[in-house]
């Protein structure tokens, strides 16, 4: 049976009764899991309180988990799949995660875009959920050197931007500076214009001046 364009989302509090379900059909500890709720991303199916599929991601710093894929019953596997792959991909991008690990071993988490995870790789692992010991599948979602080149770029334009604010805010200055000389100029040339042409109209006040006010 070709299944309808599935779509998947954060599982919340009434789905726990389904998701029970599908954790005991994959022999998964539902009693633990429960306290994980909130990490599942879930399939819905057609009638109320179905779920075809679920799948959690626990998220450790710029790592995270996918562990615990249940599935119901059935031929539609990786189609389910990929609708939680693809819901996965947009929560990771968005809590900003550069690599997901898993220990799933269905054939489509491989042609998913997840490969066998290199031995450095295991070995520099910071997460606490990283077994160095065990065998690991990895998906890079961010390449760590593009991602390091693109701090270092994002760093030398905030450095740009931010001499070329200071270049702005000098500008500024010098030119309230030089507007203030002009505005003073002016003030004290039309004070002397002013002086002078008081005195030309009343010469008697020079001459008081001149003689000590006498």
């Amino acid at each position: 049976m070709e299944l309808p364009a599935l779509s998947a989302r954060r599982a919340t509090v009434e789905d726990l009764p389904a998701l029970q379900a599908l954790w005991q059909i994959g022999g998964l500890p539902a009693d633990e899991l429960e306290k994980f709720l909130t990490e599942f991303q879930v399939v819905p199916g057609e009638g109320e309180g179905v779920l075809l599929g679920a799948v959690g991601l626990m998220v450790e710093g710029n790592d995270a988990l996918l562990h615990s894929e249940a599935l119901a019953p059935g031929d539609e596997g990786d189609e389910i799949r990929a609708a939680l792959w693809r819901r996965l991909q947009i929560v990771a991008r968005n809590q900003g995660i550069h690599r997901l690990w898993t220990q799933e071993d269905a054939d489509y988490w491989r042609t998913g875009g997840f490969v066998a995870a290199p031995t450095d790789t295991v070995s520099a692992a910071t997460a606490a959920f990283v077994d160095k010991t065990a065998t690991w599948l990895v998906c890079e979602l961010i390449d760590p050197a593009k991602a390091k080149q693109l701090v270092t770029e994002q760093m030398a334009i905030w450095h740009a931007t931010r001499a070329q604010e200071a270049d702005e805010l000098q500008g500024k200055i010098r030119a309230f500076r030089n507007a203030s000389v002009v505005i003073a100029a002016v003030v004290v040339v039309l004070m002397i214009g002013m002086v002078v042409f008081v005195l030309r109209q009343r010469p008697e006040i020079l001459q008081r001046l001149l003689h000590g006010g006498r």
